[in-house]
């Protein structure tokens, strides 16, 4: 893969190098909606989004997995989801965490900042994020059933854009 790029990095070059990757996919993946929807309109920004999402979702959850050896149920699915691109992005937080469910919310989206900054509607997230959370957590564990307390469009609060609960019998 080209780990020889690599060497001599120390540690905190080696985090900053992470953290400004993450923050470079966040930024692609924004912009492109954005782009799309700029050039086609939010109905087809959002078509290609559903078209996309469930298999990065799936994809992220398989290589995380893999590469940190992370186990299933409820501390599995907690410990990937500390890896996700997004997470990097908009550090979500854990609000409830027992052995068979959590609740994660994202208390400050700088994606929908973003966009009423440019003064867009914020992106109806919802279904996307039902479809990548879902096949990323049913790939830790082929039991997760999920569920969206809100994301947009829905409203919701200022300190919570969007909260899911995840379940593992």
């Amino acid at each position: 893969m080209g780990s020889e790029k690599l060497e001599g990095l120390s540690t905190a070059q080696m985090e900053n190098l992470i953290e400004t990757m993450m923050w470079f996919w966040g930024n692609l993946h924004q912009r492109w909606r954005s782009a799309v929807e700029d050039e086609y309109g939010l109905d087809a920004a959002c078509k290609l989004e559903l078209k996309l999402i469930g298999d990065v979702g799936r994809s992220h959850a398989k290589r995380i997995k893999k590469i940190f050896n992370i186990g299933e149920g409820i501390p599995g699915f907690v410990n990937a989801f500390r890896f996700v691109p997004e997470n990097f992005v908009e550090e979500f937080e854990v609000l409830e965490q027992t052995e068979k469910h959590v609740v994660l919310c994202n208390p400050s989206c700088s994606a929908q900042k973003a966009r009423i900054k440019w003064g867009k509607s914020e992106f109806p997230c919802k279904e996307p994020g039902i479809l990548y959370f879902t096949n990323f957590a049913r790939e830790i564990d082929s039991d997760a059933k999920l569920s969206c307390i809100v994301c947009p469009p829905d409203d919701h609060p200022d300190d919570c854009y969007c909260k899911w609960r995840l379940e593992i019998p």
